[in-house]
């Protein structure tokens, strides 16, 4: 991978490692980069191991020190079936906005790092913004994506409702479940950055509106998620009302049976004992009079039934 080192005087400049100046500089390294350049960097071997062991979680691991800040971003996408994660270390400096590929790998980081750059002249050109802008481009497209999951919960509820049998229902939740869990954290992630750029703790910037202005957006997002999420725990109850629905149907219909069969099994069982002085077992007739009693007693079932609505 190819370092990527930009200088600010007049506009944005690429460099290479042994030329960085005291003007303003942004670079983009992968991991091995900086284990190698870290020292040109001015960055300790004590405060390179530490950035190393970080972003173990979307959780916020930033750290505030009196000249520096630094922190993890760990990268994930909206899309329902992606898998792709890669996580980013940032370290802030005065003069200094250095970006590395600390784990996975991530072309849309450096693509957005480009774009980022490419972005500012020399009239418009601010660290904070700078920053803002890189940050903002992880997220920026995401209403989108955030909406294109809506449809897919919608595109189940209404499969639920119109399909007879839904046999992938519990993959699907379980795979919409997980990926909304993801997602709130990656926006939780990105408040929690805001927040502690914002407050500037090590004064290294001269105006914060921009994460302030990031802050609202990444918060927003977050709330659509949770909105998803909540959607969600309605989609299980329908499928769930649907289920039952679909049970109490089974049964009533169950009930409807044996309640036809009921007055059979008592005329079975009545004339099945058998006793001596029965009348009916040496009557010419008893036979045909069994058989219509059994036939009158479907058929009053069958008008009780219909009067009640059960069938």
């Amino acid at each position: 991978m190819l370092t990527l080192i930009f200088e600010f005087t007049q506009s944005f400049k690429e460099t290479d490692i042994n030329n960085i100046s005291d003007n303003h500089t942004v670079a983009f390294l992968s991991a091995s980069e900086f284990e190698e350049y870290h020292n040109k960097l001015g960055i300790s071997d004590s405060d390179y191991k530490k950035y190393m062991q970080k972003g173990k979680s979307f959780r916020s691991e930033t750290e505030v020190h009196h000249s520096y800040i630094y922190g993890t971003i760990r990268t994930t996408e909206p899309d329902i079936n992606s898998k792709n994660e890669a996580l980013i270390s940032f370290c802030f400096k005065k003069k200094l906005i250095l970006l590395i590929e600390t784990a996975g790998h991530s072309d849309k980081a450096r693509e957005y790092f480009i774009q980022s750059v490419h972005r500012f002249s020399e009239k418009k050109y601010s660290p904070e913004q700078f920053i803002a802008v890189f940050i903002d481009t992880f997220i920026r497209n995401d209403g989108a994506e955030l909406e294109s999951i809506e449809f897919g919960i919608n595109n189940i509820e209404d499969r639920i409702i119109n399909e007879a049998q839904y046999k992938n229902f519990n993959e699907e939740m379980l795979s919409y479940k997980r990926k909304l869990l993801r997602l709130r954290n990656y926006y939780e992630q990105f408040i929690d950055i805001g927040e502690v750029l914002a407050g500037n703790e090590s004064g290294i910037f001269q105006n914060t509106v921009y994460f302030r202005n990031f802050i609202r957006k990444a918060e927003r997002l977050c709330d659509d998620v949770n909105l998803l999420r909540d959607g969600l725990v309605q989609l299980r109850d329908t499928y769930q009302s649907h289920l039952d629905q679909k049970l109490n149907n089974t049964m009533k219909l169950f009930t409807v049976i044996t309640a036809f069969f009921s007055p059979l099994t008592l005329i079975a069982g009545w004339y099945g004992m058998n006793f001596k002085y029965m009348p009916e077992l040496n009557w010419r007739y008893g036979y045909a009079f069994v058989i219509a009693l059994s036939i009158a007693s479907v058929i009053g079932c069958l008008i009780i039934f219909k009067r009640k609505k059960m069938i």
